[in-house]
């Protein structure tokens, strides 16, 4: 469920970057694939090209890479468009990662996702705690990193967002939020914008805002409603809460200090609820906010009153 409400902030994730090399154009020899240059004064001659060597199937199934003679973790990695750091965690590899033929290894590429409206590779790469570069390789995409609806995606892992609710997320899953306030919803802190909602550079993109404020200031409930969750357990984030009120919503505040309800508890609109802090990705004080109708992310300050 907390996944499923968020994809990240933009500020604090850093991502490599890969390129591919292309092959260079020139003199060939006898058996290269590319023509041999004829002399104008000989007959043009019939050129043999040397057959490729044969490769052995690659053997995926129920998501296993069963490993080839003369494998290496490398090889593995860029056979099946994953990262080597994918393959040497997901299998509890030790060095010097020595593998053997007929070995089973389980990959990192056995998930699938279908993309609803809104989604982007920066919001799944988050959603399924994966870099956005591995995820993009993944499934061969390039920048822009545009998404269609109905889609369908490798992601790793099983397809699953997160491991299983706890028992006290599940007992607090349902209570029912109490009335929203009819006064809107309030900014939760007061402070500049450091980002705004919406696509950013090298495809990225803000699920919500970042706002400046000092350390340790009070962080208020945007509107009434119920904690349904509060702790420090999505990467990047840090410190977050979760609070579902009436008519699908939903708010967002990460990069909290301290935290001061419990998730269950029933909140009123401008009631104190965290501190302001740096925690997770972030290198200053600043709150993360988000706001969600339902699983659609949506511009706060279309939203926000003072």
């Amino acid at each position: 469920m907390i996944s499923s409400l968020l994809s990240a902030c933009q500020e604090g994730h850093s991502f490599s970057s890969r390129y591919h090399y292309g092959a260079p154009v020139g003199s060939t020899a006898a058996n290269s694939p590319y023509p041999v240059p004829v002399p104008r004064d000989k007959p043009r001659r019939k050129v043999v090209r040397a057959a490729p060597p044969k490769k052995s199937p690659v053997s995926v199934q129920s998501g296993t890479i069963t490993v080839r003679k003369g494998d290496t973790i490398y090889a593995l990695a860029r056979r099946h468009n994953v990262t080597v750091r994918a393959i040497i965690k997901g299998n509890a590899l030790k060095p010097p990662y020595l593998l053997y033929p007929g070995q089973k290894l389980k990959s990192p590429a056995k998930g699938r996702h279908k993309v609803i409206k809104g989604d982007t590779i920066y919001s799944l790469s988050r959603r399924y705690q994966v870099d956005m570069t591995q995820l993009a390789r993944l499934n061969q995409l390039q920048r822009p990193y545009t998404l269609a609806i109905g889609q369908t995606l490798k992601v790793p892992g099983n397809g699953t967002q997160q491991g299983p609710k706890s028992s006290e997320q599940k007992k607090h899953a349902s209570t029912p939020p109490p009335p929203r306030s009819g006064k809107g919803f309030l900014w939760p802190v007061k402070g500049r914008l450091l980002s705004s909602f919406g696509a950013k550079a090298k495809g990225y993109h803000n699920d919500g805002i970042n706002i400046a404020a000092n350390s340790g200031s009070y962080i208020q409930s945007a509107e009434s409603g119920v904690v349904v969750h509060a702790g420090r357990k999505i990467k990047g984030y840090g410190n977050l809460i979760l609070i579902r009120h009436s008519n699908g919503w939903v708010t967002a505040y990460a990069h909290c200090s301290n935290i001061l309800v419990t998730v269950g508890q029933k909140v009123k609109r401008g009631q104190a609820i965290a501190r302001v802090g740096r925690t997770g990705g972030v290198s200053r004080p600043q709150l993360h906010f988000e706001m969600r109708k339902g699983a659609q992310a949506v511009n706060p300050v279309k939203y926000l009153v003072s």
